[in-house]
């Protein structure tokens, strides 16, 4: 591992477990919830403005009001997480389809999970806490790790036209290798399994208490050359 680039920074343990997933589900009738879904891919993302950060004011409200206010207008673009360094909110449940990936598979076959950049951010705790949500979306809804993809990699595999041939460079910074690679992203979500790092208020009970299993089982599958293809499921179940 490239303890150079994997190793995000996260809030310390008494912090950290402060950090819960806030509801902030926007009304049934919006016009960006377009169906419902059995999400099989999660997809990263990125809210910056290109590159750089993005201003102070495009902050968590920016983005909650942004969401809803698609909704009432008539729009069809819409978000599910959105992660910031100190709190992250759910704002269209995880079997609700949404756009967000500009193809028609992967916005009804996916959750968005936005990572917050701006003014003020710790861009290592966001990125620690995006990798936290994604461990536990795939424990949740038993998907691989090879079925997280990056916005642009959606378009490439699903998309049609200019979208298959020009994705879109999201997330940018990430697809730049500010502070690690997409696989560097990957290699903290193999850490969230190991550790047992896991927003647990998604989480039922029974899988809260197989924890210390996952981790067991984890640490043995991880370490193999097919890490990339172990279905958290096989975690949850096998001991």
């Amino acid at each position: 591992m490239n303890k150079k680039r994997h190793l995000y920074k996260r809030p310390n343990p008494v912090e950290d477990a402060k950090i819960k997933v806030t509801n902030r589900i926007i009304d049934e009738d919006s016009t960006n919830r377009i169906g419902l879904q059995n999400p099989t891919y999660i997809v990263i993302h990125e809210v910056s403005l290109g590159t750089g950060k993005s201003p102070i004011t495009y902050n968590m409200e920016h983005y909650a009001n942004m969401v809803k206010q698609y909704g009432k207008i008539g729009r069809s673009v819409g978000f599910h997480y959105v992660v910031g360094d100190k709190e992250v909110c759910q704002f269209i449940p995880d079997d609700v389809a949404t756009e967000h990936t500009g193809t028609k598979f992967g916005n009804t076959n996916s959750i968005s999970v936005e990572r917050l950049i701006c003014e003020g951010i710790n861009y290592e705790y966001a990125t620690h806490n995006q990798a936290k949500l994604i461990a536990t979306l795939m424990l949740k809804h038993n998907i691989p790790l090879e079925n997280v993809l990056t916005h642009k990699e959606m378009q490439r595999r699903f998309g049609e036209g200019e979208k298959k041939a020009n994705p879109k460079q999201c997330p940018s910074r990430m697809l730049a290798g500010f502070r690690g690679t997409v696989q560097d992203f990957k290699t903290e979500i193999k850490r969230c399994f190991i550790y047992g790092w896991f927003f647990e208020d998604l989480l039922d009970e029974k899988t809260k208490n197989n924890i210390p299993k996952i981790q067991e089982v984890a640490k043995e599958r991880f370490a193999s050359k097919n890490s990339e293809l172990t279905p958290p499921k096989m975690l949850r179940d096998e001991r």
